[in-house]
């Protein structure tokens, strides 16, 4: 359930003025059981997420409007201090959305499938996201399409003024055009990553694509991203999943691989080959915003690692 705050904003021409600033939130704990693709094992009881989420919009008229957001994260112990976990600002017009953004980008193909769950295989067997700042255009070419660009500063160089002087790291322009309508959707998107290097250690570009199907019973998912270095590297990602609701309780899941068909050890650790991974899930709904989400993982970090990862997770979650 979302809080409603009346903020008050000083002007110095008018005085005081009243803004509506929307409060949400969400608070997780859980325990965890795991281990590494070396045999190291994590286990123990801890906050999985605490945060605060601000928003407020802005009728300008016209059909035009101002939406701004603004999280905080509070951290998960009691030492770590409240941290910025994503900010954005979007003004939405009846042609075209234009949105300003500092914030964690989710996985593409995780999204694209629908794959959306609590523990993904992002930053396991798929790519590990990182904060970018960004800038991007959305339009509706019809009421089923969009078509979007992005452009993405490096990670982590985010901040005013961090995002291309004095960092080798590499900036991309992200086309995407995507289908909704029905039971269907489905992505295709396109990444031109800029400041090249001369060995597998940068990106040229990447081309992808991805969809799911809402069958009524199950959703069904599946994705593909084929990113080209700039010597030989090639890294092939996919993703296969399905989901199933069952009145209060879901059941999802998802199977991950990662193939290197260049010797690109300076992109992904390891050696040429695949790696996979899965992840099962299960969420049981005690009210609209309560809810235990339980899940079990294994993956193989490296291609060389001779031991499976594996992670076991209990969360139990509120919403506000």
């Amino acid at each position: 359930m979302k809080k409603t705050l009346v903020a008050l904003a000083v002007l110095a021409a008018s005085g005081a003025s009243f803004a509506q600033v929307t409060l949400s939130g969400e608070f997780a704990y859980g325990f965890f059981d795991g281990t590494s693709g070396a045999g190291a094992k994590a286990s123990g009881l801890g906050i999985d997420t605490s945060a605060l989420t601000f928003s407020a919009n802005e009728d300008l008229g016209g059909g035009t409007s101002m939406a701004v957001s603004m999280a905080l994260a509070t951290g998960g112990a009691f030492n770590l201090g409240t941290v910025n976990d994503g900010q954005s600002m979007t003004l939405k017009t009846p042609m075209a959305s234009f949105k300003l953004a500092s914030t964690k980008p989710g996985d593409w193909l995780q999204g694209s499938t629908g794959y959306g769950v609590w523990y993904g295989l992002d930053g396991r067997v798929l790519g590990t996201r990182g904060g970018r700042d960004s800038a991007g255009v959305s339009v509706p070419v019809t009421s089923a399409i969009t078509v979007a660009a992005t452009y993405y500063e490096p990670t982590p160089a985010d901040g005013e003024g961090a995002g291309i002087a004095g960092t080798s790291a590499q900036q991309n322009l992200t086309y995407n055009l995507a289908y909704n309508a029905g039971a269907l959707s489905a992505q295709v998107g396109y990444v031109d990553y800029t400041n090249e290097g001369a060995t597998d250690a940068t990106v040229k570009s990447v081309i992808r694509v991805g969809g799911n199907y809402d069958l009524g019973v199950v959703k069904l998912g599946a994705g593909m991203s084929v990113a080209t270095h700039s010597d030989t590297g090639k890294v092939t990602q996919t993703l296969i999943s399905v989901s199933a609701p069952m009145g209060a309780l879901s059941l999802n899941a998802g199977f991950a691989s990662n193939k290197l068909d260049a010797d690109a050890t300076s992109v992904v650790a390891g050696s040429v080959g695949t790696r996979t991974g899965y992840m099962l899930g299960a969420q049981y709904n005690m009210s609209k915003r309560t809810y235990a989400i339980l899940n079990y993982g294994s993956w193989q970090a490296a291609v060389a690692d001779t031991q499976r990862a594996t992670a076991t997770a209990l969360t139990l979650v509120h919403d506000f």
